[in-house]
């Protein structure tokens, strides 16, 4: 606002310097009606002792001569006495001596203008009164020009100048406002964009033009973007495929080996911890694209199973591990999204919690998975930050930086939340509530 009306000042007095320059240029800084000069010059005659009429020249009348060095004029009283300069058209001599009664008048309207050719005055001085006869068209002075168009400005130009203004501070911000309002909602709709919904291009057809070449590259950006994690997910969907059977092969391989191999647990291990980072990568494109086969699940029930899947490796880990007996909690899920994620909240303890760890899994109601460990926890500052892709926390963590990332996604397929907080034994209690809550519980 302040920009536009700064511009509409400058405007103006960008105006008025171009008039100056105008006149300059073409010749018009004139006196015109012959008025100035002859105020000047009436006050610059006065009278000897002899009673003569004198020119006491001052800065202005030098100026006029200068610059008009043939400039004349004629001065003459009731007795007689006459003052002249330059060549005096004679019928002006003649005027100058028989005018009586006459104020003021310009004389000889004869160009296409009408600019008259000489003016008589009659002055009154406290020396005496007296007719002068001046010629029209006399040089002005610059002050004079910029007193004459900065009045002409402010009679003329200033009150469109100001009305201007004033309309442009008052009707700027609605029509702002309203040219504006779709690119206010196109503005809304890329706040919401994420990595899911680049397939939706902003609107562009009630944009201004002006600003429709923007949409429309911030739309092929997106397509670009979008093309690019296709491929990216496709990419990591068939290295994971690749890696699962030289990974089976290998596992097979080491669960041959002796019992009393001592280095059979820690590649057993190893694997796991492999064959994990396979599945969690294909998971996490299943998600993406979920065909998810929604079935009534006992929550209690799938806790027994996933808890006595692990239970051998957890007990191999250094740790413990239980579940607490709780109500039968029947929930509309997706059986096997529901089993990984639990499988990774428990490894992800055992990674995190170190030997002698003591792990706890719980059903609450409505249809909320519990898992409690006594390890370090994770502290309040970090618990949005490890629940992104290939984000772990603490410099002795082995795992994938996925599971929870994975648990997420499967909490967003069944509508709920994960919440991570502290755990009554100590360490961290990660909650994965399931939102699609059926049959009897």
């Amino acid at each position: 606002m302040r920009v536009l009306i700064t511009l509409q000042v400058v405007a103006g007095v960008s105006v008025l310097a171009a008039l100056v320059a105008w006149s300059w240029g073409s010749g018009r800084m004139v006196d015109e009606s012959g008025a100035r000069i002859a105020k000047v010059l009436g006050e610059a005659i006065s009278r000897a002792e002899s009673g003569e009429l004198v020119l006491e020249p001052n800065a202005r009348t030098r100026e006029v001569f200068d610059k008009a060095p043939d400039y004349w004029f004629i001065a003459r009283d009731e007795a007689g006495h006459e003052l002249q300069r330059g060549n005096v058209p004679p019928r002006y001599v003649e005027l100058a001596r028989s005018a009586k009664g006459i104020g003021r008048s310009a004389l000889d309207l004869l160009d296409e203008e009408q600019r008259p050719q000489a003016r008589l005055e009659h002055i009154e001085s406290p020396n005496g009164a007296f007719n002068l006869v001046v010629q029209a068209g006399g040089p002005m002075s610059v002050t004079e020009t910029l007193r004459l168009w900065l009045f002409a400005y402010l009679i003329l130009i200033a009150p469109v100048t100001m009305v201007t203004t004033l309309v442009v501070a008052v009707a700027t911000p609605f029509v702002v406002k309203r040219t504006l309002r779709r690119i206010t909602t196109a503005a809304a709709q890329i706040e919401r964009v994420d990595i899911e919904s680049l397939s939706q291009p902003l609107p562009g057809d009630q944009i201004p033009s002006e600003l429709r070449p923007f949409i429309k590259a911030v739309n092929r950006a997106f397509q670009r973007l979008r093309e690019a994690h296709e491929r990216q997910a496709r990419f990591l969907a068939d290295a994971a495929h690749e890696l699962r059977t030289p990974i089976s092969t290998l596992r097979i391989q080491i669960d041959s080996l002796p019992d009393a191999h001592s280095e059979k647990l820690i590649l057993q291990r190893s694997t796991t911890r492999l064959m994990l980072l396979a599945e969690n990568l294909l998971n996490v494109q299943r998600l993406k694209r979920p065909v998810a086969n929604f079935q009534p699940v006992d929550l209690q029930e799938l806790c027994e199973q996933v808890v006595g899947d692990l239970a051998p490796l957890v007990i191999a880990s250094g740790c413990t591990i239980s579940l607490e007996p709780g109500p039968t909690t029947k929930v509309d899920a997706d059986s096997p999204s529901i089993e990984r994620a639990l499988s990774n909240l428990i490894l992800n303890a055992v990674d995190h919690g170190g030997k002698g760890c003591e792990i706890r899994v719980s059903v609450e109601r409505p249809a909320t998975l519990v898992v409690d460990d006594s390890g370090p926890g994770i502290p309040a500052s970090q618990r949005e930050r490890v629940l992104e892709p290939f984000k772990r926390f603490g410099s002795l963590s082995h795992g994938t930086g996925l599971g929870l990332y994975l648990v997420t996604e499967v909490a967003k397929l069944h509508h709920g939340g994960l919440k991570i907080g502290e755990s009554p034994l100590g360490g961290a209690s990660v909650r994965l509530a399931i939102g699609q809550a059926a049959g009897s519980q």
